[in-house]
């Protein structure tokens, strides 16, 4: 069911978010998320809001997407 949960996350992010996420080989940490996007050429926005992730190691976009649920909108309940 917490997969469920963190799945519907990824839904709610940008479309250029998501077809990032294709391109990561997981585990990732912040750093090279980062590194990535610039290499898709993403926008400044998306940008911003992926430097906002905590520092630490990602082991799928789902666990991304969460971390950046909870930047915008808090911890789920």
């Amino acid at each position: 069911m917490e997969t469920e949960k963190k799945a519907g996350y990824i839904t709610e992010l940008p479309i250029e978010i998501q077809r990032m996420f294709k391109n990561l080989d997981f585990p990732i940490e912040k750093k090279g998320i980062i590194e990535q996007a610039r290499k898709s050429k993403a926008i400044p926005d998306i940008l911003r809001e992926l430097g906002m992730l905590p520092d630490k190691k990602y082991n799928s976009a789902e666990d991304i997407a969460e971390e950046l649920h909870k930047t915008y909108m808090g911890v789920p309940v």
